[in-house]
């Protein structure tokens, strides 16, 4: 089964980096500790849509527009911050620095330790309209790169030792690279470097099913392209009270869906993949409905639609509380799916995951050649990750905003928060045209981190550009388990 090992981290990493419905792909919101009552205008969209009802700072500015709004983070305790750079490196230039058999050995040993999260959202484009008495309108066109991972102990060692692995108890040994001779040899966990490079392959004589093997992982990869058109207002209400609701709707187009889970020796799983993903199912694509490429950009498999619902509230002109749900409904999805089947390992030649630069390798996992059989499918229809929002701040005149956030999973899908999401935190503007943001989050697919970031105005409000990070850590220790940045230059008010 040629390189059938290469799998796992695969499904964390495809083009850029990886989920968080938390403040999307806004640099805006990303530096403090909430954005259910922060986010406004087409900021609002995703995360509370009453929020496009308000009159908030730049009044007098109706129009807001931005571009090529990126969010992004890289989350695990099983790496320092020199592996998680290295592994960011790799994936801009391409290039790798190949492990050593000691170095697979022990990440084989801190992979079974924690999972593995990787996160990003890209804000193509966004608009609003806001007027005080009909209420604000927002669309937005957003891509969500989400995934998880969690490796059993067995699965690790698998990964990153291959045919070493102690999943195969023999091992065929090269014994003369002249004629090819070889020779059955038991498997030693403590082969010299030079004898490993001898080995052929591994074999079980007591092989056990995949579900077996991978015991206790678990795998989550999703592609999604929503385009939102939020609706918010003013319900009733003065400068004491006032009651703002809110709702959006979205189209949401699947690019890549992946689920995969064993649990008491039992596997389940499916996926979905653009044709852009370029895999070669073998006879399987005679039970599914078979997509191809069709021109240069990915080819959905799947579709679907959402909705939003929000209402918060504004007391005295200065204390905001607010409450969203997000992402009611579904997407089909019909394009190239398949069912994972379990089946017996036997033997393999591979040599194992050789760094962390992996992503691109989805034919290793569910190829006719890759380590999972699939079976075809017409179609299956996931959840949205439902998103229970409730927040709340306060503002200081015009100098501050202090708040928090707290944000639950309302469904068991790809893309959920596998723990509650609380956050604290607050801007501060020392002078007119700067914004300092910082807080501390925990929960989520991360155990704390803390948010910091920076955001430039100019002209009362005409042009903002910032550079945020969900956790400062990544710029000050090296034992900090996320790298995490945001950015954006390109939004304008008028």
């Amino acid at each position: 089964m040629k390189k059938a090992i290469l799998f796992l981290l695969t499904l964390l990493i495809y083009s850029t980096v990886i989920n968080a419905q938390y403040e999307l792909s806004s640099f805006c919101n990303t530096g403090h500790g909430g954005a259910t009552t922060y986010a406004t205008d087409y900021q609002a969209t995703g995360i509370n849509p009453a929020n496009l009802g308000w009159d908030y700072r730049y009044a007098k500015k109706k129009f807001t527009m931005g571009y090529a709004e990126l969010t992004s983070s890289i989350y695990s305790e099983a790496l320092s911050k020199n592996d998680l750079r290295q592994l960011v490196k790799d994936m801009i230039d391409g290039g790798a620095q190949d492990f050593s058999i000691d170095q697979k050995r022990n990440a084989a040993k801190e992979f079974t330790k924690t999972g593995f999260s990787v996160n990003a959202n890209l804000g193509s484009f966004g608009a609003a309209f806001i007027t005080k008495h009909i209420g604000g309108f927002g669309f937005r066109v957003n891509d969500s790169y989400q995934a998880y991972c969690k490796l059993g102990d067995q699965a690790a060692d698998l990964i990153f030792l291959g045919k070493t692995s102690n999943v195969f108890d023999s091992l065929t040994y090269l014994v003369n690279s002249t004629t090819g001779a070889t020779v059955t040899i038991p498997n030693n966990p403590n082969m010299s470097p030079d004898s490993v490079n001898l080995v052929v392959s591994g074999y079980s004589s007591a092989p056990k099913e995949i579900s077996k093997i991978l015991n206790g992982t678990e795998m989550t990869y999703s592609w999604t392209r929503e385009y939102n058109f939020s609706y918010g207002r003013r319900i009733f209400g003065d400068s004491t009270f006032a009651l703002f609701g809110g709702i959006g709707v979205k189209y949401f187009q699947g690019l890549a869906l992946v689920n995969v889970k064993s649990e008491n020796n039992k596997l389940t799983g499916y996926s979905s993949l653009s044709p852009a993903f370029n895999i070669d199912y073998g006879n399987a694509i005679n039970q599914a409905n078979l997509i191809k490429q069709s021109g240069s950009l990915p080819t959905p498999v799947g579709k679907g639609f959402g909705f939003d619902f929000g209402l918060n509230v504004i007391i005295k002109n200065r204390l905001k509380l607010g409450a969203a749900f997000i992402n009611a409904g579904s997407i089909k999805w019909d394009g190239n799916v398949y069912s994972v089947k379990d089946t017996v390992l036997f033997t393999s030649t591979s040599t194992g995951l050789q760094n962390y630069n992996v992503f691109g390798q989805f034919k290793d996992i569910f190829g006719a050649k890759g380590l999972l059989k699939m079976e075809g499918k017409k179609e299956i229809v996931v959840k949205l990750p439902g998103l229970v929002r409730f927040g709340g701040s306060l503002m200081i005149g015009r100098i501050a905003e202090i708040g928090f956030d707290c944000i639950f999973s309302a469904t068991d899908v790809p893309g959920k928060y596998n723990k509650p999401l609380i956050g604290f935190g607050g801007d501060v503007y020392p002078v007119k045209w700067l914004k300092l943001q910082a807080g501390y989050i925990v929960g989520g697919n991360y155990n704390y981190s803390v948010p910091l970031g920076i955001i430039f105005i100019g002209k009362n409000g005409t042009y903002e550009a910032g550079i945020a990070s969900r956790d400062a850590v990544t710029f000050f220790t090296q034992n900090g388990p996320t790298l995490s940045l945001s950015t954006g230059f390109l939004r304008f008010r008028f």
